[in-house]
């Protein structure tokens, strides 16, 4: 290599080890916010109001409720709409209570089941490394009077998770989301609005702990399957 080669070479090697990385956009950016903040939340108390859509039943129903998570793995729903419905999930069981729609029966599934994934969707969506999603958007939305960032996750890779894209809104100025959307293989929509947000909480001492009412028969399979 000629002494002229080999000073072009090493400054075309300078100029690309050193060149900028791709800005990030606003999507990204959004997102980056709201998971370093989940890192470092351990409890959390949320008030929710939940919509699921089955467009192949045409078919909608809605749902209020509390939900309790002590990270890792810990989780409680308990609905107030419907009244005396119940998921828990204790990091090595997922209870499944819903007298609503399945009276006198509770699933009992193991913590790793894919009913456990949709019950802690907060740690799927901010826990995952960024890399896992392919993530777009970024626009403004108003939600109830908070200015929002709209951000779509598509998984790349669709056998890792249970769902085909989410779709999060998350607060400009607290670091939480407000609204997370989720739509599966068959085109079920799942899109749950947090009403409230209180990281850190504390939590009551049986708050992950289930017993299963007296009469109810207890199965660990879901039916069809």
């Amino acid at each position: 290599m000629t002494k002229l080669t080999y000073s072009a070479f090493v400054i075309a090697l300078s100029a690309a080890t050193t060149a900028p990385l791709p800005a990030q956009t606003g999507a990204e950016t959004a997102y980056d916010r709201i998971a370093r903040a989940w890192k470092d939340t351990r409890t959390l108390e949320a008030n929710f109001e939940q919509k699921i859509t089955n467009p192949l039943l045409g078919r909608s129903a809605s749902a209020k409720g509390v939900f309790l998570q002590e990270r890792p793995g810990k989780v409680s729903i308990t609905f107030t709409q419907p009244a005396g419905d119940r998921i828990v999930g204790d990091g090595k069981t997922l209870w499944v209570y819903l007298p609503s729609s399945a009276p006198g029966r509770v699933l009992k599934l193991p913590g790793d089941a894919d009913g456990a994934i949709v019950a802690d969707l907060l740690g799927q969506l901010l826990d995952t490394p960024k890399r896992a999603f392919v993530i777009s958007g970024g626009d403004v939305v108003t939600i109830d009077g908070r200015t929002t960032r709209r951000v779509q996750l598509l998984p790349r890779n669709p056998n890792t998770v249970p769902f085909q894209k989410a779709t999060l809104w998350l607060d400009e100025k607290e670091p939480r989301p407000v609204r997370v959307q989720v739509i599966d293989g068959q085109g079920v929509d799942r899109t749950i609005t947090l009403t409230s947000w209180s990281p850190d909480a504390t939590l009551p001492g049986d708050a992950f702990k289930f017993s299963v009412p007296k009469g109810v028969k207890v199965s660990t399979k879901i039916a069809g399957l």
